[in-house]
């Protein structure tokens, strides 16, 4: 699954180029915030467009890779404590107290 979407992002990122290098000697004038680029190649603005989308996108994914390990890490304790009360609790004697054993007897004639 992961190769079938590394895949069709690497055609689409294809056919940008392709559709930008066509478009090579057009120039633009370009905004950013407040400063303003006139005479900017459409190639070298598409192509700045694709790192930077790539960047984030890196950054947003490692911090969220962050997230999940450090959740893993805290279920893994979580469960290995979980165990370790089953495993105590497995290993505990399973007897009847004098004390169970009168109730019982005593609810039984009773009801």
């Amino acid at each position: 699954m992961t190769f079938l979407v590394a895949l069709i992002a690497g055609i689409i990122i294809v056919f940008g180029i392709i559709i930008g290098t066509q478009n090579g000697n057009t120039l633009v004038t370009f905004y950013l915030l407040k400063w303003k680029f006139e005479d900017t190649s459409l190639t070298l603005l598409l192509i700045e467009s694709l790192l930077l989308g790539i960047v984030v996108a890196v950054i947003i994914a490692g911090i969220n890779q962050i997230k999940l390990r450090l959740q893993m890490r805290s279920l893994t304790s979580e469960n290995r404590e979980l165990e370790n009360e089953i495993k105590a609790l497995k290993s505990m004697p399973f007897e009847e107290t004098e004390e169970e054993t009168e109730e019982e007897k005593s609810e039984e004639c009773s009801g």
